[in-house]
Order: structure tokens, then sequence, then C-alpha cells
């Protein structure tokens, strides 16, 4: 598998290939406006299949959003080429048994030519996200991934309050469940975000014997470079190690954990858990990384917030960016 440097702006989102249709587009709906981003941008976007993800839970918000998504749909003339999955919080793996079904259904994971995919990764739940690349990648098998994601027009900022408060629930995601010892300690990887409740509550819960955290920094856009810090300035006081790690640039992740983990050979001293609470493109390079050192037997944490703080999430949608994974099949 190969991976682009960096992630490039794109304002009009046509197919992978001029002239020839993708063969699956998927995205998932959210009370976050910054899910219509994508969907805005589409220009001539042709796709045999169209999959919206959405969870159950009732959300007038949300379902606002979906109409609006399917209305873009309808002048775009992908309607009928729509499908939309439901999952439930904690139950994400029922979500991918329907896309293998409806992949199966289409004769995607038969076809002999190439299959491109643009996954819309912007308001993905973390879980569902790493479960949704690991079936493109190791069932369905893509060729070209293109990789979207939309940046809100504003975030709330530290002193408009928590995003979300505490955890219902820490587990490891289903396949990233790779190997645990009795006879070695436990490190905890934190990649930070904007929830300083939630990962304290894991780092308290999870309690192993050494922990790591990482700062999103630079951010997502510059004037949100020093969000991260602002957000967890609490934890940050703790004796903790401490390091960076970008805001949307998968493979500066990925080189970040390769050494922290391989070149310090930790994945060979202790258990190694990542908990990812940061961005979607650092969950990218997280997986990319898992994929490119499977000796570093990862485990990948996730955990359910009690509540989200709704109305200081964040407003709007601003840029699109867009990067690739390719198999190492591609030309």
């Amino acid at each position: 598998m190969r991976i682009e440097s960096e992630m490039k702006q794109i304002n009009r989102i046509s197919s992978i290939e001029k002239d020839m249709p993708d063969d699956i587009f998927i995205t998932c709906v959210s009370f976050e406006e910054r899910c219509l981003g994508v969907l805005g941008k589409l220009d001539n976007y042709l796709c045999n299949i169209v999959v919206i993800f959405k969870f159950e839970e009732e959300n007038p918000v949300r379902e606002k959003h979906l109409i609006e998504m399917e209305n873009i749909l309808v002048l775009a003339g992908l309607k009928e080429k729509y499908q939309k999955i439901i999952v439930k919080h904690g139950m994400t793996t029922d979500g991918i048994l329907q896309l293998h079904n409806y992949c199966k259904t289409n004769n995607l994971l038969t076809q002999q030519s190439s299959r491109l995919i643009t996954l819309d990764i912007t308001t993905f739940t973390k879980e569902l996200l790493f479960e949704i690349l690991f079936y493109l990648t190791n069932i369905l098998k893509f060729e070209r991934l293109r990789l979207l994601y939309t940046v809100p027009k504003k975030y709330g900022s530290p002193d408009e309050g928590p995003l979300s408060y505490g955890i219902k629930n820490i587990k490891v995601i289903p396949f990233f469940w790779n190997n645990w010892s009795a006879t070695r300690d436990d490190l905890l990887m934190v990649i930070l975000g904007y929830e300083e409740m939630r990962a304290w509550s894991l780092i308290s819960r999870f309690d192993a014997n050494v922990n790591i955290l990482f700062v999103t920094k630079p951010g997502s856009r510059p004037e949100w470079n020093t969000h991260c810090e602002g957000y967890n300035k609490r934890l940050l006081k703790e004796s903790f190690d401490v390091g960076a790690m970008p805001a949307m640039n998968p493979f500066a992740t990925a080189k970040i954990l390769e050494n922290r983990l391989i070149q310090e050979k930790l994945h060979e001293k202790y258990n190694i858990f990542i908990a990812p609470l940061g961005t979607k493109p650092q969950i990218v390079g997280t997986f990319y990384f898992i994929n490119k050192y499977p000796e570093a037997n990862v485990n990948i944490i996730s955990t359910t917030a009690i509540e989200h703080n709704v109305p200081y999430y964040s407003w709007g949608f601003g840029e699109t960016f867009y990067a690739f994974l390719e198999s190492d099949n591609s030309i």
C-alpha cells in the first residue's frame, strides 16, 4: 500500500478517472454541517454505487442533513444508485456486514476491473472509519482509494467549553486486536483532539504502565494550531511523554509512529495500544502504519463519549482536501 505525502485542496469533485465512473462512493451523515461539504462540490461526478451511513440514534439536525444530502443526489442524477446503511453506536460492525452484502449483490467482489473508490472520511466515527478502511483494503481490495476530508468553517474554542463529556465504554476495535502478552507492560499512545475529559477518562480507566500523548499540531488551519493544547491544558500539566502530530498529514502521522514504535523498538518491549482521538487524517495515517508494520502488533482503542456538546461542536463547512491510497497492484 502507498499513500501520498500530504492532503491537497480540491474545489470540484469529479470521478477518479476521466469519463469513467467510480465503483463506489461512501460517506456518513452527521449532526455536523460539514458532512455536506463533499457532496456540495460534486461536478459531473459519475459512480455506480452511492452509500450513506447513518447512525440510528435520533437527532433532528442529522435528519435534516440527510434530506439535504438526498436532494443533492437527485440533482446529481445519483439518487437511483443510493443505498442508506443504518448503524448503531458500539455495534458498527453490523454496518460493515451490510456494506459487504450490498457490494456482493452488486458484483463488486467479483469484478475483474480495477476498483476505484471515493471515501468521504469527514464525519465518520473513528471506530466505523477504521472498520471501513479495513474492509476496503482486505475484503473489497481497492486499487485506488480517494480520501476526501472537509474541515468546518469554525470549531468551538477552548473558551466555549468541552466538546464532549466523559466516556461510556472502552474497547478494542474489531479487526484491530492484534496481540497481548501477560509478560509485557502495556503502552498506551493517545492522539489528542479537542476532548480532554474523554482522553483523561481513558487514561485513568485503561491504567497503562506507560502513556505517550501526541498533541494535534499544527492544526487543520493555522488559527487552530494551539486549540488542542488549549482544550487539554490540564491534562498536559501531568508528567506524560508528550509529542506532536499534524492534523492534516496521514503520511507524517505514520512516520511519527514508525519513529516511536519501530525505530525505538517499543513494539518489542510493550503491548501497544493506540487511541486516536484527533482528526480523521490521523486515523488514515495510523491505519497505513498498521498495514505497513504488522509486526508492531498494534491494538486500536475506541471510546464512546457520554454526550457531545453539539451547540459548540462545529459550524458550517470549509475547504475540502484529498489524498490517495493505492494498492501495491495499481500502476
